[in-house]
């Protein structure tokens, strides 16, 4: 199954979308790949992603994984794209419902699942609006930075199983209030 979650880039001070796509095929030796000119700290992904899916309680797909991230001509740098790219496994091995689709994800995942401060929430935030997206799903400890920009909802994720327990609305995370600058 295929399954896309949005993210972004920052380069200097513009930003731009980024779409991450995961596809699980049935068939095919069982591997996990990234592709679209992935650095270095995006190759390492694949192991904190597995990690953190494993320890919050969530089974990671024994089967051919392949992350396309677009435009593919566009450098990516950094860990912000785990966050995305743990949500989009787990969209398409169907262990999460696809609620996504008016939200920015970014974020970079420990091992545990738990979610670290991430470089670039003001611009990221600023891209989100300038493009019609409504919600922003980021790192807890960068809430309040991007809460500067108004007409967003703001959801601060302190791990990836509370961000879980949201999408499936089990658990809702509060949005961060937006703040005056």
């Amino acid at each position: 199954m295929l399954a896309r979650v949005t993210s972004g880039a920052t380069i200097g001070l513009n930003s731009i979308l980024v779409e991450v796509e995961v596809d699980i095929p049935d068939q095919g030796f069982p591997g996990f790949f990234i592709v679209g000119l992935p650095g270095k700290a995006v190759k390492e992904a694949c192991e904190r992603v597995r990690a953190a899916i494993k320890n919050s309680g969530f089974k990671f797909p024994n089967k051919r994984i392949t992350v396309n991230l677009t435009p593919a001509d566009l450098p990516k740098e950094g860990p912000a794209y785990d966050l995305p790219i743990a949500l989009g496994i787990l969209i398409a091995d169907k262990q999460l419902p696809n609620k996504l689709q008016d939200s920015l994800v970014f974020g970079e995942l420990s091992l545990e699942g738990t979610l670290r401060h991430t470089n670039g929430a003001l611009p990221l935030a600023l891209l989100a609006k300038e493009k019609g997206v409504s919600t922003v799903l980021l790192p807890k400890d960068n809430a309040q930075e991007a809460a500067m920009i108004s007409e967003l909802n703001v959801i601060p994720v302190a791990s990836l199983d509370k961000l879980l327990g949201h999408i499936e609305e089990e658990d809702p995370i509060l949005p961060t209030p937006h703040r005056q600058i």
